[in-house]
């Protein structure tokens, strides 16, 4: 085995190995997607390369090979404590669309790992599908021995997210001795999560595709998707115990030496002394955070509150930490980023990088001073009976994450409980509640008196409109002119906003008039069925401006809307017509339906359901409406809930109609077409009292893909605690594991399953107008943080299309205890930014972020919105502001 390489050398390998084999080298691309919302990070070799396999785009190449850098943080707590979790890992890949299939494929592993990096081939195992007999053979015509070989299950050794393209999978392990495991081959058969046999190569045959009921038919064009781990296989040639002891790790680790009063000890790993553990654990998560954050920021994402810049920020904060527990007092970070640097084959600002790392180090020094001291005092004062309500505290005294809270207390054997943490936010929420409306109610008052001036809404067909304002008023009186920085309500003669009512959010988007954009924040309506519109900025009443709605929002809401239908349907199918509607929510994220039943639904009825509306959903059903009267409505026999009669005309109502499904009064927006909808997927049933339930239901493949990410990120970081709390206890639990972190290489191609799901869906629509096409934005969990007993989520939206003050209207709405404050880059130097919140006043976070960035605008308590004038705006100054 050729044990003198350097990683550079090995890379260098891989990619002039399949160069050899025809294939296109393409570069690593940048950590942030282009072109896929669906995607917080490129978070595997092929994610770069999707729109080639699904077809959207001709691929340079039918073969390809790369190095890819990406990121995952939902392993964050085992980085540092196992040999092989990162935040950034390199993946190595080579793929054949439509071209080459398994005899290539395996083929070319064979030769790159025995022939190129001459490992010994009796330290190769393989699994296998135990139904891939061809593949089995293939390995067994190289050479390897039937003892080397393992049969998997499905589970193990078949790539299937349930609906889409799939096949087996062959993995290659390289079986470092008994010095790392005394056990033998068993840990492989019975998949127990172990430092001697390691993964070092998965080859996905991409062959079937999966109706979502478990038929499988064969796929006519035949794709490969391999992931080989860098890091892995450097560990492996460089003889390092663990991933972090190789020349892409120790430059870090002995530069952090430097400035610290520790070592860090190689040998440790077998030495297992427990507190030269903990130390090299520090200097681990620290060469690992670094490495993220360098390339991170070079790529373009600073630390802040929200989206990516969140995550940035964490990793920051968790390393610096670890510097304190390791003697260094001062930020130290930044003076890594060039031996971070000389480990990369591509260019880093080093300058810029260093700059931006210095600043948030020396923002959160004082901080974590604050914080740890309180903490501590807390601690030593009451012990194992910590009061919870200092979590809170922290966060709004000092801005002390709740997670480092959270991992402070584990390091004294302390839990924090979260139920009640989210009892005091809902507790908090409901104090704040009571007040938000009082100012509103005066303006509602007002315009109410606009008796006669109905004003038409257009936006069933349009979804932008010139339009007159007809009325404007404040919080207390009718206007003629509106405020700069003051909430304020508008009527126009004509209007494409959909205003809330039966059970959909309204519409988001921009009121338009010369270069002065003014977002929407919110759309109700009066009891003269005025729409009322609210935002905050300068407008002149009797004059025009063009309303323009966010199509993005409008097409998510479309989809979600026409899905509760869809399930009305399905619940009367499979629990009668007795079935009614209580209730339901509709907004861009997701939606719920109530309903009454004898006894809460068992799984499997609910699977009959789920079941039932994709098949709906699969008849790509066109959708029609209809405008009569109730009376005409009821002859039709057409399905009526106390929501739509609240918000309708009752002598102009509208129906919605999917032929051979439903017939349904509605007033709200439906999709053109059920295959729009995608998917749909029922994420719970939870019993609200009194013989109630609640669906709470996603739709579209993208969401379905990062519920299924959520789901592997829960149970592996269950599986992760259990396994850090005591490792030898029970092989059960090393066998979950192990299990779950095997997700991790079937993740690299969970997305591309995902895009190629969804061309059948597409191609029955291809034909549809622009009008159809979405923008999607991810709800990240991770860039919440905690101030004063309120959770904030701030954002940078890099996508021009969508309409931010439409996406934290919605956002509002789906997260009611959260306060956003979404910035979205404009025309001329400027930045947009939208301030939402249910529970806190928008308009005063608003006046102080305009104050220090010389910004203009305007709202209430609920939404406000204004313009920045200084294009480069410090978002981690933004934060420092809500602090203040």
């Amino acid at each position: 085995m050729k044990t003198n390489l350097s990683s550079k050398q090995i890379r260098q390998l891989w990619l002039d190995f399949f160069a050899s084999k025809n294939h296109l080298i393409v570069e690593s691309k940048s950590l942030i997607p282009q072109n896929d919302p669906s995607l917080l990070w490129i978070n595997s070799g092929v994610a770069t390369l999707k729109e080639y396999f699904t077809g959207h785009k001709q691929p340079p190449s039918k073969r390809i090979t790369n190095s890819q850098k990406a990121i995952r943080t939902n392993d964050i707590e085992n980085v540092g404590i196992t040999s092989r979790h990162h935040t950034m890992f390199e993946m190595l890949g080579n793929f054949s669309i439509g071209d080459y299939f398994k005899k290539e494929a395996i083929e070319f592993a064979f030769e790159f790992l025995v022939y190129v990096l001459k490992m010994d081939l009796d330290k190769l195992y393989i699994t296998y599908f135990s139904d891939d007999l061809e593949t089995k053979k293939y390995w067994q015509d190289l050479g390897i021995q039937d003892d080397h070989l393992i049969a998997g299950n499905q589970k193990t050794n078949f790539w299937d997210i349930g609906l889409g393209p799939c096949g087996p999978c062959s993995e290659i392990y390289y079986d470092r001795g008994e010095k790392f495991d005394s056990r033998g081959i068993e840990l492989l058969k019975n998949d127990i999560e172990n430092d001697r046999f390691i993964e070092i190569w998965n080859i996905v045959f991409s062959e079937f595709n999966n109706d979502g009921e478990g038929n499988y038919t064969p796929l006519v064009s035949k794709n490969i998707d391999t992931g080989a781990g860098f890091e892995r296989i450097v560990s492996i040639l460089q003889n390092g115990p663990t991933n972090f002891d190789t020349d892409l790790f120790l430059p870090i680790i002995l530069e952090v030496e430097k400035l610290s009063d520790f070592k860090y000890d190689v040998d440790n790993y077998f030495k297992k002394d427990k507190k030269q553990t903990k130390i090299n654990t520090y200097f681990k998560v620290i060469a690992d955070h670094i490495r993220s954050v360098v390339n991170a920021i070079n790529d373009g994402v600073e630390p802040s509150n929200t989206h990516r810049g969140y995550i940035i920020r964490r990793l920051i904060r968790r390393a610096f930490r670890m510097g304190r527990k390791l003697g260094i007092k001062q930020a130290f970070l930044y003076k890594l980023v060039g031996v971070v640097k000389s480990s990369l084959i591509y260019d880093i600002d080093e300058k810029k990088v260093a700059k931006i790392i210095k600043k948030e180090e020396e923002l959160f020094e004082k901080t974590i001073e604050n914080g740890e001291i309180l903490l501590n005092r807390e601690f030593e004062k009451n012990g194992k009976n910590f009061n919870i309500e200092i979590v809170f505290k922290m966060f709004e005294t000092y801005g002390f994450p709740i997670e480092l809270t959270q991992e402070i207390l584990e390091e004294k054997g302390l839990k924090l409980d979260f139920d009640k943490i989210e009892e005091l936010k809902e507790k908090h929420a409901n104090l704040s509640r009571g007040k938000q409306h009082l100012g509103m109610n005066l303006a509602i008052n007002s315009l109410a008196l606009i008796k006669g001036k109905e004003s038409e809404f257009v936006g069933y067909e349009h979804l932008e409109q010139t339009a007159k304002i007809l009325f404007l008023a404040n919080n207390e009186s009718l206007l003629e002119t509106t405020q700069e920085d003051e909430i304020s309500y508008a009527i126009f003669d004509k209007t494409p906003f959909y205003a809330t009512g039966g059970g959909q959010k309204h519409d988001q988007g921009l009121i338009i008039q010369g270069d002065n954009k003014i977002e929407i924040i919110k759309v109700f309506k009066d009891k003269y069925f005025n729409n009322i519109h609210v935002f905050k900025g300068v407008l002149n009443k009797n004059e025009e401006v063009k309303l323009i709605v966010d199509e993005a929002n409008r097409r998510n809401l479309e989809r979600n809307h026409s899905a509760t239908h869809l399930l009305f349907k399905a619940l009367r199918e499979q629990f009668g017509l007795q079935i009614k509607q209580l209730g339901s929510d509709n907004n861009e994220n997701r939606l719920t339906f109530d309903f009454p039943v004898s006894k809460k639904p068992t799984d499997e009825e609910l699977a009959k359901v789920e079941s039932l509306v994709n098949f709906y959903i699969q008849s790509s059903t066109p959708r029609k409406y209809l405008n009569t009267t109730i009376k005409e409505a009821e002859k039709l026999n057409a399905i009526m809930t106390l929501e739509e009669a609240e918000y309708m005309d009752p002598k102009n109502v509208r129906l919605v109609h999917f032929q051979g499904i439903t017939t349904d009064l509605c007033g709200g927006t439906h999709i053109a077409n059920t295959s729009l909808i995608q998917k749909f997927k029922i994420i719970s049933c939870q019993n609200k009292g009194s013989g109630v339930f609640r669906i709470r239901a996603i739709t579209t493949l993208e969401k379905y893909y990062d519920y299924l990410t959520q789901q592997v990120e829960q149970k592996e970081l269950s599986l992760a605690a259990i396994e850090q709390k005591n490792r030898q206890f029970d092989p059960f639990y090393k066998m979950q594991v192990h299990r779950v972190n095997d997700l991790e290489i079937l993740n690299n191609n969970l997305d591309l399953a995902i895009k190629q799901a969804k061309l059948d869906t597409l191609q029955l629509i291809k034909n549809k107008k622009k009008e159809e096409k979405t923008t999607d934005f991810i709800f990240n969990q991770e860039k919440i943080f905690t101030f004063n007993n309120q959770d904030f989520y701030i954002d940078f939206i890099t996508d021009k299309q969508i309409n931010s003050k439409q996406l934290a209207a919605t956002l509002r709405e789906e997260h009611a205890n959260i306060t956003f404050v979404l910035l979205q880059e404009m025309a001329a130097q400027k930045i947009l930014v939208v301030v939402s919140s249910k529970t806190n006043n928008s308009l005063d976070i608003l006046n102080k972020i305009n104050k220090i960035f010389d910004g203009k605008g305007g709202g209430n308590k609920i939404i406000a919105q204004g313009i920045l004038n200084q294009k480069e705006v410090n978002i981690n100054k933004i934060k420092e502001i809500i602090w203040m």
